[in-house]
Parts: C-alpha cells; sequence; structure tokens
C-alpha cells in the first residue's frame, strides 16, 4: 500500500515558483485589510470584475476548465484535491486524505461540513454520483483530462473508493482539476447544468447574462467562508482590453483581467497595482493540416515556423522578459524538450517555400490567420504581424477575426457531431490560440490538439499516436524520455503545431482589494480582502 506521504510529487524536483511582481506603488497605508476574525462571513461588499472572453456555456466542465472561465468559476466548483501553484504539489481540498492502495485503486476521505449549494450534502455517495457524470469523454473539456475507465463508489459517508481500468500515473492531478457539479441538478435538472451551475465553492451562482456578465453571492454556509470576503461577485465581459484598465481607474472596477504590460503599468496610480503571474499556458499557432494540400506539405509548416518573428511578438507585445516558447507547455511539463527550435529565419522560409512550389505545391492557396477578438491583449496586432510575416516569405495570408461564440464553434475541431474527417479540402487555417498542461504531461495537449479525435486537432498521424500511447503505457523516467522525444522528433520535422510565446498574465487591482492571482489563472476570491473604510 502506497500512503499519500509516499505518492510521487510531480514536478517538485523541477517546478519553478509562480513569478509575482507589483509594478507600482501598494495601496495606502490607511486602508485596513485586517478583518476580524470572529466575525460574520462577508462583510466586504461587492468585487467588481472586469473579464475578457465571454462565456459560452456555465456547464460545469468547461466552467471549471476553459482557460476563459477558470479565473471566476473555479470559485463556484471545486475538485477534490488541487495544485499548489508555487510547488505543484497536491493538496487537499475536498478530500483531507487520500492513498493509493496498488496501480488501480485509490481511497479518498472526504471533508465533512460540506455541501452544494442547492443543499445537497457533500457525501461519499454524492461525491461518486458527481464524478462518475464529470469522468466523461464526451464532456467539452473533460475530454483533456480524463482517460481510460474509472469507477466510483462508497464505502461509507465520508470515504470513496476509485477503480481504474488501467493504471494511471497522473490521476492525482486529474482528481485536481475536475469539478464536481451537484449531482442532485444532475439527476434532476440536467438540461439547467449549462445555464445554473450548482458546486461546493465559497461562491454560488446568481445569474449570468450572455454576453454581459455573471454574478455571484457569498455561500455562507461554505468551509471556506470568512470576514472580510466580498459579498457579491459582478464579472463583467469587455472587449477592449483598455476599457478593462480604465474601468479600475475610474473606481467601476476592482480587478482588470487580460491588460497589455503597458496599460497594468501605466494604470498602477493612486494605489492601484499591476501583478504579473508567469502561467502554465502558452500562446500557439495551430496549423491545420487534415484534408489540405498546401499545409500537409511539412516543408510550408517548417516554413511557417521559421518565417514568424516569435522573438518579435513577445518583446513587442509583452515584454522584454518574454520569453519564445517550443513546447505546448510549462517547463516543468514531463515531455519538455529543452533542446529544439525555431530561429526566426526568412531567408530559409523563402527557401522551403520555393522548393514546396518546384514539386508542384501551390503556395497561392489562401490562408487565414483566425483568433478570436480578445481572446487576450493585443490579439488583432499579433495576428497581422504573423500575416506579414507569411506574406513576407512568398504565402497568401490574411487575418480572419471571429466572435468568441462564432470562433470557439470553429476551433472545436471534433464537437457536437463534427469530426477531423469534417474539415473542407484547402480552408487553409491557421488559429491563434491559447493552451496549457494542467497536468503538468505532454499527453495532456497532445491528446487535444494532435491526436486524430482530440477536441481542437486538425492533425492526425497513425506514427505519432501510436508512440503516444507507447509512452502513456510508461511511469517515471522512462515515460519522461519517451514523450520528450517524441515531441522533439515531430515538433523538428512535421511541426504539428507551433509554439509561439509563453505567457505572463497582467491583473490591474484596484486600492480596494488585496487578492494574489495564482499561475494557473484562477483567481481564489476566498482569499480576497476587501479595505476597510
Amino acid at each position: 500500500m502506497t500512503t499519500r506521504s509516499h505518492i510521487t510529487k510531480i514536478l517538485a524536483a523541477t517546478v519553478a515558483a509562480a513569478f509575482l511582481s507589483s509594478c507600482q506603488i501598494a495601496p495606502s497605508a490607511t486602508q485596513s485589510f485586517d478583518w476580524p476574525s470572529d466575525g460574520p462571513p462577508g462583510g466586504g461588499g461587492n468585487i467588481a470584475i472586469a473579464g475578457t472572453t465571454e462565456l459560452t456555456s456555465l456547464e460545469p466542465s468547461e466552467a471549471g476548465a476553459a482557460s476563459h472561465a477558470i479565473p471566476v468559476m473555479r470559485n463556484v466548483f471545486q475538485p477534490l484535491l488541487t495544485r499548489n501553484t508555487e510547488t505543484s504539489e497536491i493538496e487537499p481540498l475536498l478530500a483531507t486524505e487520500w492513498r493509493a492502495d496498488d496501480d488501480r485503486h485509490w481511497t479518498f476521505t472526504l471533508r465533512d461540513g460540506v455541501t452544494w449549494h442547492d443543499g445537497t450534502p457533500f457525501t461519499a455517495e454524492n461525491a461518486a454520483r458527481s464524478l462518475t457524470y464529470i469522468w466523461d469523454p464526451e464532456l467539452t473539456y473533460s475530454s483533456n483530462y480524463v482517460d481510460g475507465a474509472a469507477t466510483f463508489t462508497a464505502l461509507d459517508d465520508r470515504t470513496l473508493k476509485v477503480e481504474l481500468g488501467q493504471f494511471d500515473p497522473l490521476f492525482e492531478a486529474r482528481m485536481a482539476v475536475l469539478p464536481l457539479a451537484s449531482p442532485t441538478q444532475i439527476a434532476e435538472r440536467p438540461e439547467s447544468l449549462a445555464t445554473q451551475p450548482i458546486g461546493t465553492g465559497p461562491y454560488q451562482f446568481v445569474s449570468w447574462n450572455p454576453g454581459r456578465d455573471v454574478r455571484l453571492e457569498l455561500y455562507p454556509e461554505s468551509w471556506l467562508a470568512e470576514p472580510g470576503m466580498f459579498d457579491t461577485v459582478e464579472w463583467v465581459f469587455l472587449q477592449e482590453n483598455q476599457v478593462r484598465a480604465q474601468k479600475v481607474q475610474t473606481g467601476e472596477a476592482d480587478i482588470a483581467l487580460g491588460t497589455s504590460d503597458q496599460q497594468c503599468r501605466t494604470s498602477a496610480v493612486d494605489g492601484a497595482t499591476c501583478i504579473d503571474v508567469t502561467s502554465n499556458g502558452i500562446r500557439y499557432l495551430r496549423i491545420d493540416q487534415h484534408h489540405q494540400t498546401m499545409l500537409a506539405d511539412p516543408r510550408i509548416r517548417q516554413a511557417i515556423a521559421y518565417a514568424i518573428d516569435r522573438a518579435g511578438i513577445a518583446t513587442t507585445f509583452m515584454t522584454e522578459q518574454t520569453e519564445v516558447a517550443d513546447n505546448p507547455g510549462p517547463p516543468a511539463m514531463s515531455g519538455y524538450a529543452t533542446d529544439v527550435g525555431f530561429e526566426h529565419d526568412q531567408d530559409k522560409a523563402s527557401q522551403l517555400v520555393e522548393q514546396a512550389a518546384g514539386d508542384g505545391v501551390d503556395i497561392s492557396i489562401p490562408l487565414t490567420v483566425k483568433y478570436r477578438v480578445g481572446m487576450f491583449p493585443d490579439v488583432d496586432d499579433i495576428a497581422q504581424t504573423i500575416v506579414t510575416n507569411l506574406n513576407a516569405v512568398g504565402l497568401n495570408a490574411a487575418v480572419g477575426a471571429e466572435s468568441e461564440t462564432e470562433g470557439l464553434d470553429q476551433y472545436r475541431q471534433t464537437f457536437g457531431g463534427k469530426t477531423i474527417e469534417d474539415i473542407p479540402q484547402d480552408r487553409g487555417w491557421l488559429f491563434l490560440a491559447r493552451t496549457s498542461s494542467e497536468l503538468f504531461d505532454l499527453s495532456q495537449p497532445a491528446g487535444s490538439i494532435l491526436e486524430c479525435d482530440g477536441r481542437f486537432s486538425v492533425y492526425c498521424n497513425e506514427d505519432f499516436e501510436t508512440q503516444l500511447d507507447a509512452a502513456k503505457a510508461l511511469t517515471g523516467q522512462a515515460r519522461t524520455t519517451a514523450l520528450e522525444q517524441l515531441w522533439r522528433t515531430f515538433y523538428s520535422e512535421q511541426v504539428p503545431m507551433l509554439p509561439l510565446i509563453k505567457v505572463s498574465d497582467k491583473y490591474l487591482l484596484s486600492p480596494r482589494v488585496r487578492i494574489t492571482p495564482r499561475a494557473d489563472m484562477f483567481l481564489p476570491l476566498h482569499e480576497a480582502r476587501a479595505a476597510q473604510s
């Protein structure tokens, strides 16, 4: 039997702590954030958050896992475990203790005194029902995190047993990202899951005006509820990052998400604070290849990699410290390769395009750099820069901005009955997007972006999938080495996707709020405190 204390701590030896830096002056010393510990929960009033991309659904697998929903909605939903983003260690949340009994069986001791927001008690039986629902590869975002079969059963009110279909070295990490929805809602009102989320978090859902805002309120019975927390949350979606920053300057918002580095720094005046958090995500270019004639040629994909001035994009639109990315995840990710990359070389890119054209490849086929408007700061300018770089080496590219709803539907390649075989011939899409590896393992982004049936995949290579499946069956250093070699080989030769830059997220905070954003984009509102007059 393996106790929790002996379970291998994923990445503990390699993960770097999230970098937090205050860019301007701190809140005024005349303001107090020290609320009495023995008072009633709340008292902080309303917190207004100026968000970026609007939500298309509040379904738990999406609201608890999609990058644009994580900041706020993880305050509504909670998983059994959580990851400390500074140490990368898996820590307790809804489960207080856990152990691996053998390769395929786990035991969890659940936290007492927890209820879902609809009053459903948090028992092992109810947790099993909720986990059975969320462990579903057909759900939009769950498919990024689940693998193989899992059976959840209750031994008693506080003890949950899990039986896996096969050994899974990432099972603990999966339990730190899968949110638990109310089993009562799942059984009795499944149609409401997408519009009325019910979780166990410190904040409960109040309302959602699609395209405008989401409103939450403190759940006073939460085991995390404390004095000084905000009583209500107003999360407003604003497409323009400059407008979000202005809302903090005018006192209409307390936190602005997704501002550019310059906007965040220049707006940090009169007690406002700019915080820079190194993320576990990257921005990347998804190169659609299936059913394409030009983009199916590896020389064209290599040319794209050489043509795009990724270092220039990093310094122009991020900071001088922003690094070019050559992996689909952070350095602590199992399978991360350090000796790969494409230097910016337009001459080499032009030569590859000419070689392909000389062999009969039609390089006049139009390419469209697609993106969702407002997805991250300066996305329009970054897309235009990519287009300029590609046209300079003999390709025929243009930008294609899409609304959140339309763009997300286009990005979800195998969703709602669609498959990779539905990709039209020579549609020529290059999708500018963001991805991350919450499981800190190459198999996660590879499974969603690079496998034939991946939710966002436009790449289908039998040899790649064979080697990926073989690597996933390994553990320890053998797994790490196999995944690293897989990425090194296919990235250098095939360029199945093009990582662009590593990401640091900017948060502009008003003087009346104190909170520490996390590297996984989560805003832990139970830790936030309002300033007292």
